[in-house]
């Protein structure tokens, strides 16, 4: 009996460190960076970049660097071609529970503007070690592309009147957007605020303006549009991330793969409209989007994404070996 409580107290002592407690909301250990200091790494990442010099920028030496889901080293892609980057155009939410903070804003390459998605890690000796960027450029293809006037929703930086929502919570609240976007056949599965509004790639897609020519000339709002199913074309949404998850303010940062197959031309809309796809052959759609969530239901989206490969695959869907 005596060696049996022995052998047991060994087990527990040869328990991993990053278990996590019961109670608690994450089994990784927390680090020694507020909001504040969050921030600061967003905003040391955007002046790097802005120079053309990734010694800038705290960077650990295991920096592990992608660009629309291509790995590559820090201070290629982007950073060889960039001529100016707004810092004082970036939306940072943050989430001190796992040291990430994020980045939405714009910038130009070659004096052509592009939106730009980051999403950084911090590491315990303050370090960024993990540097995830979506890049929407205009390159000649059918895609959303807005003027880089249109400004971020106030709504980001307001910290929730009521922080009791779980992270859990929140992240399927993002996730339900995700299942209602997939094969939109006119299902709603995400709870929408009356004035839910969306920006993608720096164009608002849910309200019409002047130059309208998207989702917003077809019907008006985010539930709207689900209900009528425009996004029909969407046949799958895979490899679904939430690495970010601000409770404070309720936000969520999630990546994802939006696949459009296009093996067919044209379908109807609820109301017996008839909607065409744009491109004719199969795509993807590599997606950096930010979820405002107040009261249980989504008030603002932003995202950016531009296309890659159909099929593509993220090199952060697996763990770093």
């Amino acid at each position: 009996m005596l060696r049996s409580a022995a052998g047991a107290l060994l087990l527990l002592a040869a328990a991993p460190a990053g278990a996590q407690a019961y109670g608690e909301d994450s089994a990784l250990p927390r680090i020694d960076c507020d909001r504040t200091c969050l921030e600061g790494f967003a905003k040391s990442y955007v002046a790097a970049l802005a120079a053309k010099d990734p010694s800038r920028a705290p960077f650990a030496k295991d920096i592990r660097f992608t660009e629309n889901s291509v790995e590559m080293p820090v201070g290629e892609g982007l950073w060889g071609t960039v001529t100016k980057v707004d810092p004082a155009d970036g939306m940072i939410p943050a989430d001190t529970e796992t040291a990430n903070v994020a980045w939405f804003g714009h910038a130009w390459e070659n004096g052509n503007l592009v939106f730009l998605a980051v999403r950084l890690h911090v590491n315990r000796a303050h370090q960024i070690d993990e540097a995830e960027t979506v890049i929407s450029r205009k390159t000649g293809m059918p895609l959303i592309f807005g003027s880089g006037m249109e400004p971020h929703h106030p709504a980001w930086t307001e910290p929730l009147a009521d922080q009791t929502t779980p992270r859990s919570r929140l992240r399927s609240i993002a996730d339900s957007y995700f299942s209602t976007l997939e094969y939109n056949d006119g299902t709603v599965f995400a709870p929408f605020s009356d004035q839910c509004s969306r920006l993608e790639n720096g164009i608002s897609t849910t309200a019409k303006t002047a130059n309208s020519n998207n989702s917003a000339s077809v019907a008006e709002g985010c539930e709207n549009q689900f209900k009528l199913g425009i996004y029909r074309i969407n046949k799958n949404l895979r490899e679904r991330r939430f690495p970010l998850i601000d409770t404070e303010r309720g936000i969520v940062v999630a990546t994802d793969f939006m696949d459009h197959a296009n093996y067919f031309d044209e379908y109807k809309l609820k109301d017996g409209r008839t909607m065409k796809t744009l491109l004719k052959w199969p795509n993807s759609l590599d997606v950096m989007e930010a979820f405002k969530i107040v009261d249980g239901k989504i008030l603002t989206i932003e995202a950016n994404f531009d296309y890659v490969p159909y099929g593509m695959h993220s090199p952060w869907a697996e763990p770093k070996q």
